[in-house]
């Protein structure tokens, strides 16, 4: 479902007035966590995902999956970690700028869709790199990608938003990563690394954007020639 919805964004975003603004820039969008004050984030999510590696007990990760403190309500979690929240958020934002013309919707759309496709990307690139196996058995275990999507989701609302609704996003993304760990498909670091990616990409693409933003406005000078009686008359405007 995650990479339905997370295809179904890239279409829907190409077929529309902010195509442009998406492809433009890429490579520097993909580096963003690393060229913008999300690198703070980059340099304490690895930090915290080496010491979660290096304290993984296997025990601690059976106790998890064997008491399931979540239950049934873990489904929810699958679910929302499936990029359901970014997709909804993204929907939303861009109803309202296209009914209203409201340029901080396209904004806010813009960046959803750019921290779940580039946070996802990189984890996908991360999982084929390690392949590590599952505490269940299976493979691509590093990083979770379902926490990838939920914190890419809450990073952006963090930026955004009020802190209360930044706070109630970051709580579920938390549900979301104990809910793998809860059905046994990921270890401790697996969900920290994907947290980790999932943040990095919306701050770093937050500063990014308003980066290019201020770059815009400094460089916005106007510079009129008017024709009067008798000659031209100079007008030159700065931005600042």
């Amino acid at each position: 479902m995650k990479i339905f919805f997370l295809f179904f964004l890239l279409i829907f975003n190409s077929t529309n007035v902010w195509a442009s603004d998406f492809l433009t820039n890429a490579q520097e969008d993909f580096f963003s966590p690393y060229n913008t004050s999300a690198l703070s984030v980059v340099e304490i999510g690895t930090g915290l995902t080496l010491f979660t590696f290096c304290l993984k007990h296997e025990n601690f990760q059976e106790q998890i999956a064997s008491t399931k403190p979540l239950g049934k309500s873990s489904k929810i979690g699958y679910f929302l970690g499936q990029a359901a929240p970014n997709f909804a958020y993204f929907a939303v934002m861009g109803t309202h700028y296209l009914l209203n013309n409201d340029s901080k919707s396209l904004e806010r759309s813009t960046l959803m869709l750019k921290a779940s496709l580039y946070s996802d990307a990189m984890t996908e690139i991360l999982k084929r790199s390690f392949n590590e196996k599952r505490p269940n058995g299976g493979t691509l275990s590093f990083p979770s990608g379902h926490a990838t999507s939920a914190f890419a989701f809450s990073s952006v609302v963090v930026m955004e938003h009020s802190l209360p609704l930044g706070i109630a996003a970051n709580m579920m993304s938390a549900f979301v990563g104990f809910s793998r760990m809860n059905d046994n498909a990921h270890y401790l670091h697996d969900v920290v690394a994907g947290a980790t990616v999932g943040t990095m990409y919306g701050v770093g693409l937050y500063y990014a954007q308003k980066n290019r933003e201020n770059k815009f406005r400094t460089n916005s000078d106007i510079v009129m020639i008017i024709p009067i009686q008798k000659g031209l008359a100079g007008n030159y405007l700065l931005n600042f």
